[in-house]
């Protein structure tokens, strides 16, 4: 049969990215050839293209109804199935009888949309074996899911990743991921006090810090991060290079890689700073012991999913800790520093703790992503205020991850960009999920950075004299300032475009009192990044200048609890900061 003339058409205009004017083509076809799965296929693809993403699925429906075996379409299907967390209304002042049971409601949503994705791929992959997507995502929906047949579940993961890779051996992403995960898997334990790791075994080796590595593994995530270098000549690859090097105890080699990635970079890259430290851990064999064991101590709260609350309790006793190895202490006393067996003054521990992070928030570390890799209500969120923004006259920058912060907020959180013409202001929306309680409620009121609400909107300028400007939403946070740190908030049912506009007034207000003082320009993620780290030594030199919280801030932050617990804060407060001096 001969194809639709109008099909020509719209292979033109998809190749030229005019994806709005490729679908006003297909709205035609599909006039032509009602029900055509063809149809409907492109017309998710343009979608897709388009950021539409709550309207793909119904599209890869429409196709599979009319060609149920068409495995392209099943695994793209899959992709955009719910992950059992769509957005649900406001349930912080619910019961804790039914909080939990919504949770349990959440997980076993989750339980089957992973059902659902193993069961959907395994027949994509009967029709065809040698899928390399299909049998990419099959690999990841099984490693990372919770059932009692974990162990085999991995076995089978890393198989069909190995299955992909033979199939496909130029995929720098596929070979990227298999090397991640062997670096995360050759990790054995802690040498101190662990009787499962014979301290004589010739396959472990074991790093300045204490930690213990499966050597033929990390080898072998070496062996995959060589042939991603070979493939693509990026120095970020060179970076991993000199990292498993370096835990491998190959000082020289690991300094050679870090000076191959150097040369590579542009001198005003922001990353050059950290991989000039990491070069320094290896240098005089392997000197740099504690910022070795801090980063090593950091390390341990990345990783693919969201931590829990209780998860996140003790990874703020290892944030602290970390900083206190960096400012002198063995590693010992850092954590006896963070922990305590009385259950009052560990919590009193956590909030001084969190309190620090407030002021001493790591650098965000931006790093550019795909958003259909984050959860559904994140993205709806962005879209949304995208929309709003868009008659505004602002330019979209882009959508990004502060993969810095991941140790801190324990999420994985989707940033979408904004800034006016000139790259003076810029916008900043996201969606953050509070966490499920595993203590009391009063926990959760702590834990300052979790925020009840959803959706976060942030206009920002920053100017050379260290004046940081913030117009935002109404949030729960505790924490005011003044001087130098001016941020504005307004309720959060005011529009998108009021916000907006207020802070342009704010912004013109400070330039014209202020007329020798420029303002910091981000025309990109980049420049977001920098921006972004100014503001934190803005706002970290306050913190510093009222002794890190007002005692107003920590009547709001404990509530009816401060009577108990101010005093033990304010003391805990005052030894932890000793390790930020």
């Amino acid at each position: 049969m001969a194809q639709h003339p109008l099909f020509l058409r719209f292979g033109e205009l998809y190749r030229a990215e005019r994806f709005e004017e490729a679908l006003a083509i297909l709205d035609r076809l599909e006039q032509a050839l009602p029900g055509a799965p063809q149809v409907s296929w492109h017309r998710a693809n343009c979608l897709e293209k388009l950021e539409r993403y709550d309207e793909v699925a119904a599209a890869l429906d429409r196709v599979l109804e009319g060609a149920p075996d068409y495995v392209p379409a099943i695994i793209k299907r899959v992709r955009y199935t719910p992950d059992g967390f769509a957005d649900e209304d406001d349930d912080d002042e619910l019961p804790e009888g039914q909080l939990m049971q919504r949770a349990a409601e959440r997980a076993e949503r989750a339980r089957e949309s992973s059902r659902f994705a193993e069961s959907e791929l395994r027949r994509a992959l009967s029709l065809q074996p040698d899928n390399v997507d299909g049998l990419e995502l099959l690999s990841n929906v099984l490693r990372y899911r919770e059932d009692e047949e974990l162990d085999a579940s991995r076995v089978e993961a890393e198989a069909l990743l190995d299955r992909a890779i033979e199939l496909a051996p130029d995929r720098v992403d596929l070979i990227e991921t298999r090397a991640n995960t062997l670096r995360s898997d050759a990790l054995c334990g802690y040498a101190e006090g662990d009787e499962n790791l014979p301290a004589s075994d010739p396959d472990l080796v074991q790093t300045y810090a204490g930690l213990r590595y499966h050597r033929p593994t990390l080898e072998r995530a070496l062996a995959d991060y060589d042939r991603c270098l070979a493939l693509t000549g990026h120095h970020r690859y060179a970076v991993r290079l000199g990292m498993v090097l370096h835990d491998l105890g190959r000082f020289d080699e690991a300094l050679a890689r870090y000076d191959q990635a150097l040369a590579q970079m542009e001198p005003a890259d922001p990353t050059r700073e950290h991989v000039c430290e990491l070069r320094e851990r290896s240098e005089d064999q392997g000197a740099g012991e504690r910022e070795q064991v801090a980063r090593l101590l950091e390390r341990g709260l990345t990783g693919e999913g969201d931590r829990s609350l209780q998860d996140d309790l003790a990874a703020q006793a290892v944030i602290g800790a970390a900083q206190a190895v960096r400012h002198g202490r063995s590693l010992q006393e850092a954590l006896d520093s963070r922990l305590s067996e009385d259950p009052e003054t560990l919590v009193a521990m956590n909030i001084a703790q969190q309190i620090l992070n407030t002021a001493h928030e790591p650098p965000p570390q931006l790093e550019e992503v795909d958003p259909a890799r984050f959860p559904l209500y994140q993205r709806r969120y962005v879209e949304r205020i995208g929309r709003d923004i868009a008659p505004l006259g602002l330019d979209y920058i882009g959508d990004a991850e502060a993969t810095g912060l991941f140790p801190m907020l324990g999420q994985h959180v989707l940033i979408r960009f904004f800034a006016d013409g000139e790259g003076e202001i810029g916008i900043a929306a996201f969606a953050i999920r509070p966490k499920w309680p595993g203590l009391s409620g009063f926990l959760r009121m702590l834990l300052a950075r979790q925020w009840k609400s959803h959706g976060m909107l942030e206009c920002v300028s920053q100017f050379e004299d260290g004046t940081h400007l913030s117009t935002q939403f109404e949030n729960p946070s505790p924490f005011r300032y003044e001087g130098a740190v001016q941020i504005e908030r307004l309720p959060v049912a005011t529009p998108v475009r009021d916000l907006v506009a207020r802070h342009l007034e704010r912004h013109a207000a400070y330039k014209a009192g202020h007329p020798g003082v420029r303002p910091l320009i981000a025309n990109d993620v980049e420049g977001m990044d920098l921006r972004w780290r100014e503001g934190q030594m803005s706002k970290r030199e306050y913190r510093r200048s009222i002794g890190y919280i007002s005692d107003a801030e920590l009547r709001q932050l404990l509530g009816d609890n401060y009577d108990q617990y101010a005093v033990r804060v304010r003391e805990q407060l005052a030894l932890l900061a000793e390790d930020y001096a």
